[in-house]
């Protein structure tokens, strides 16, 4: 079976012209609601952030990222971007969220764009992200829910993952993934879907 890293740097070559363009209108929905979350002095960690393009999108607005992958071709693609874009308020590197170099309580926000569903121990997760996050702090988060309705992806993701050829898929309802979010100890503020099929949730949760 394909391990998380290999599989995303095989998609890394061609995701800004698959699913980037395809997404093109949810990536901006989803850094337009971010940013109403976020202000000058807020201190962002972005789980997850493939090829940088919510990461070159919400780093003028704020004081520092911390993006980070398990992708090293991905995280290439998006130094490639911040050094194209000079942003040089953005640290940057391949490694996982439970990473001990991340502080508690050290980020006024955390995103997790398009990531959830492919974590298969979620709650740890979760838990990680509610530690990582200042009293208060935000997690902003959309995710393709591939059980609320049969779709092309979700026939096809589902089939690769049970083949080995992709790694762990989730298919969860937008309420099964409200609820999960709301038990890991958010409140949730807001939540919007992004895309008809399959549906991808926004959700702004504070941590409570």
């Amino acid at each position: 079976m394909v391990t998380p890293r290999e599989f995303w740097n095989l998609r890394s070559r061609t995701y800004d012209q698959g699913s980037g363009e395809e997404y093109a209108a949810a990536y901006d929905k989803t850094v337009a609601n971010t940013l109403k979350y976020l202000n000058g002095e807020s201190r962002v960690l972005e789980f997850a952030c493939g090829t940088g393009i919510t990461t070159v999108a919400i780093a003028p607005h704020v004081s520092f990222v911390r993006a980070i992958d398990i992708s090293d071709e991905m995280v290439a693609k998006a130094r490639a971007k911040l050094e194209r874009l000079g942003l040089a308020n953005v640290e940057l590197s391949q490694t996982d969220l439970f990473d001990p170099c991340l502080e508690e309580g050290s980020f006024d926000a955390v995103t997790a764009f398009n990531v959830l569903l492919y974590v298969e121990n979620r709650g740890e997760v979760l838990a990680r992200i509610r530690s990582l996050l200042k009293p208060g702090g935000m997690f902003l988060s959309a995710t393709d829910c591939l059980g609320e309705k049969i779709t092309k992806v979700g026939i096809r993701k589902f089939w690769k993952s049970h083949t080995g050829s992709m790694p762990y898929v989730a298919f969860d309802t937008r309420k099964k993934l409200e609820e999960e979010i709301a038990r890991a100890g958010f409140s949730i503020l807001e939540r919007e879907n992004l895309f008809p099929a399959p549906p991808n949730l926004f959700v702004a949760a504070k941590k409570i």
